[in-house]
């Protein structure tokens, strides 16, 4: 008979839900330093550029359809924190961003300032999506190619996310996507700060039971 731990979902759920802020409101950072976006952004950018339609409205598209790739491919991977993600990823990408556009505009934001942000998007993005790998509730979308080619492969997964985002990157560049330092920067060092948010996760969860068994 299948069992229901309630409060173990209750912890991996908050854990899921706040790793798609931190990595949303780290997005949101990259959109509004002027260093040019991480790599999935530059492919968001990119399509966002080509399609008039708003960051928020395109990341909630690739969610969906890396949601069935999930369902597809990795099955095993798919969970509530997935849907978790579709449905606020974009949303929260939007507000973020129109937040700190407001609040910093580049144009008369100082140098340091907006290195800073550039700093906190790139370690915020990174520790979220870990996080949400972490929490075992089911993983965020835009994680689906990189954790497949770790299952798949000999990578380990910060290495698999290395890869993954500089293929994010090139196409989104050839999209028309606005990329920069921050850009490059990203590629190298968000698959580090991953690790470091999966493996902080992990050891919050470990005393915990599964959510669904």
């Amino acid at each position: 008979m299948k069992h229901f731990d309630l409060k173990s979902f209750s912890i991996r759920f908050l854990i899921s839900f706040l790793a798609s802020v931190i990595s949303s409101f780290g997005i949101g950072c990259y959109y509004n330093c002027g260093f040019g976006t991480d790599p999935i952004s530059v492919f968001v950018d990119g399509l966002h550029g080509r399609y008039g339609l708003s960051y928020g409205t395109i990341s909630t598209i690739c969610n969906v359809i890396q949601a069935v790739l999930i369902f597809l491919f990795i099955r095993k991977h798919l969970g509530p924190g997935t849907l978790l993600g579709v449905v606020t990823g974009g949303p929260l990408i939007d507000l973020f961003e129109t937040l700190m556009r407001h609040l910093f505009p580049v144009a008369s934001t100082a140098l340091a300032i907006r290195i800073l942000i550039l700093i906190l998007g790139l370690v915020t993005a990174g520790i979220g999506y870990g996080m949400g790998i972490g929490a075992e509730m089911g993983i965020g979308c835009f994680q689906f190619l990189p954790l497949f080619l770790s299952e798949k492969t000999p990578l380990e997964l910060k290495y698999a996310q290395i890869i993954t985002d500089a293929l994010f990157f090139i196409i989104g560049f050839f999209l028309g996507g606005v990329v920069g330092i921050g850009s490059i920067v990203s590629v190298l060092l968000t698959g580090f700060f991953l690790d470091i948010g999966l493996n902080r996760t992990l050891d919050i969860t470990k005393d915990l039971p599964p959510w669904f068994k």
